[in-house]
């Protein structure tokens, strides 16, 4: 016989007990895992995590799930929770998915692709943050995705963080708060469940933890008025918290945070949160310098974690590895093995149980399509863009008027459909385009580069972090060099600016997205006809 939570008409705190009462241990652990599975419809790996595994969620990744369309979504989203209602113990599923907006949007096909937080906070209207979060929440309850993985609230210090970037609100912990709690607003008057993350903040380091495991060496007292601030100030409105996975010496020596108990404490005791704390994704290269991921999903268990994030692929040098159904199931008998052997105590089990099941109360599963409203949110994504944009003019005479002039245009393959579907191809009388593959051009690309820009009248040069891939630096250098007149447009982390100063007009979107690339040509055009009346 099935136990579903609205067949109880019990206190919800007496009735949240019952559940975990009835369900066996290896139910229980089920629960703590977010997993995700390939397939674009609920398919025989999704049917083996959810009914035998008794997973607690899904995670969506575009590599994984399609996530090609609205509809698509919704009805990979609803036969995933039917899956669900089949268990002795219907709980429904946080099918959850990292929706920041900017460079980290998971739903970006045939949904409103919004700037990130840098560029929400460069409008200096934190109203942006809750109306951008009440229309990304609405467009993922309409397909059925209940918990955004979101929002960032690092501080980002460290103006060369290769993890973070304009993923974070600004280098201002007071900034952070002001954005972020109106974020928070935003989603949950959506309706849809929020994570801060990366606790205890990922902001002032200069590793990639999917890659390596950053240090951060500051003092408590420090970290408690930067890093540590939004999360104090911020999670008691939030639904859950996620680890970083990085060192920090005034919390722990010897353990990154997601394995840290006395990092974990602070969080739950002297910051208070009572919610659930979930891991960053487990297959990342920073937590797994510690061991197998068997062992590493025990520890995060024991250290305090309530969730663990078993989604997306760990990086081996230059090949993608994922974990499969086979690899959930050992690591679910693992844990179960580590409770049975005492190594983990049930008691920790059933507070990380209970955690679960309270953000599971009131759910939402029930997709809508009619609740997008894509329209208007596309009016408020391309609001957000224009607010944001940043110029330095240097020698605008050289440029203007460019609607008379052949231009060039510059820039990675990988914002070749922006670019396309934006006016930068109609910036000038005529418009080439060359473009490179990934974001360090060859010499090849580099040749055929500098040969286009010698026929143009006016460069146009999209950077996207160029700071940390010398041969794009390199490329844009030797453009600049050849003497045209150039307009660069820092389309990701504003750092890029700085290496070229030189450059005639320099366009900061703090944004790769459609929106802001069309912002950056709408600003140019309007720079044309200013200086035309002057």
């Amino acid at each position: 016989m099935s136990l579903r939570v609205s067949d109880s008409k019990l206190p919800i705190t007496e009735h949240l007990s019952q559940i975990r009462q009835s369900m066996s241990l290896e139910e229980k652990i089920g629960q703590l895992l977010l997993v995700h599975f390939q397939g674009e419809k609920a398919n025989e790996d999704a049917r083996t995590m959810i009914q035998d595994v008794k997973v607690g969620g899904i995670v969506y990744y575009n590599w994984s799930n399609g996530l090609h369309s609205p509809e698509q979504v919704k009805a990979l989203s609803s036969s995933l929770q039917d899956l669900a209602t089949k268990n002795r113990i219907a709980l429904p599923l946080l099918i959850a998915a990292d929706q920041e907006g900017g460079i980290v949007a998971r739903l970006n096909q045939g949904f409103t692709a919004f700037p990130g937080n840098r560029a929400l906070a460069m409008t200096r209207n934190p109203a942006l943050a809750k109306a951008a979060a009440l229309a990304m929440g609405r467009e993922m309850r309409a397909v059925g995705v209940n918990m955004n993985l979101a929002p960032v609230v690092d501080v980002n210090i460290e103006p060369q963080n290769p993890v973070i970037g304009v993923r974070s609100y600004g280098d201002n912990a007071k900034t952070v708060i002001t954005f972020g709690k109106e974020a928070l607003s935003g989603f949950k008057e959506a309706g849809v469940l929020t994570t801060l993350k990366h606790f205890p903040g990922h902001g002032d380091v200069r590793v990639d933890s999917h890659k390596a495991l950053p240090r951060l060496e500051k003092p408590l007292t420090v970290l408690e008025k930067t890093e540590l601030l939004p999360f104090t100030e911020l999670s008691p409105l939030a639904d859950a918290v996620m680890t970083g996975h990085l060192l920090v010496p005034a919390f722990d020596t010897d353990n990154c945070s997601t394995l840290s108990e006395r990092t974990l404490t602070y969080l739950k005791q002297q910051i208070g949160f009572e919610g659930p704390v979930i891991t960053d994704s487990l297959v990342m290269e920073g937590v797994l310098e510690a061991g197998h991921i068997n062992t590493v999903a025990i520890r995060a268990l024991k250290a305090g974690c309530d969730m663990l994030c078993l989604g997306g692929k760990q990086l081996v040098g230059s090949v993608s590895i994922e974990l499969e159904p086979t690899d959930v199931k050992r690591i679910h008998a693992a844990i179960i093995q580590a409770v049975r052997s005492n190594e983990i105590s049930e008691e920790r089990i059933n507070d990380a149980v209970d955690r679960v099941l309270k953000l599971k109360r009131g759910l939402y599963t029930k997709p809508v399509l009619s609740e997008l409203n894509l329209d208007q949110h596309y009016s408020l994504a391309k609001q957000i863009a224009n607010e944001a944009i940043e110029v330095i003019s240097n020698c605008t005479e050289r440029i203007y008027p460019i609607g008379s002039k052949n231009a060039s245009i510059f820039a990675p393959d990988l914002l070749r459909r922006e670019i396309k579907e934006s006016s930068f191809p109609k910036i000038g009388a005529t418009a080439s385009m060359s473009m490179f593959a990934g974001l360090s051009p060859s010499v090849e690309d580099a040749e055929m580069a500098k040969f286009s820009a010698k026929t143009a009248d006016v460069l146009c040069i999209f950077s996207y972090n160029a700071w940390k891939n010398p041969a794009q630096a390199t490329l844009i250098q030797s453009l600049l060099e050849i003497g045209k007149p150039v307009i660069l447009i820092a389309v990701r982390d504003p750092l890029d600016a700085s290496l070229f100063p030189q450059a005639d007009l320099i366009i900061k979107t703090f944004s790769p997205v459609g929106v802001s690339l069309e912002a950056a040509c709408d600003r140019i055009k309007k720079m044309e006809a200013y200086t035309q009346r002057d």
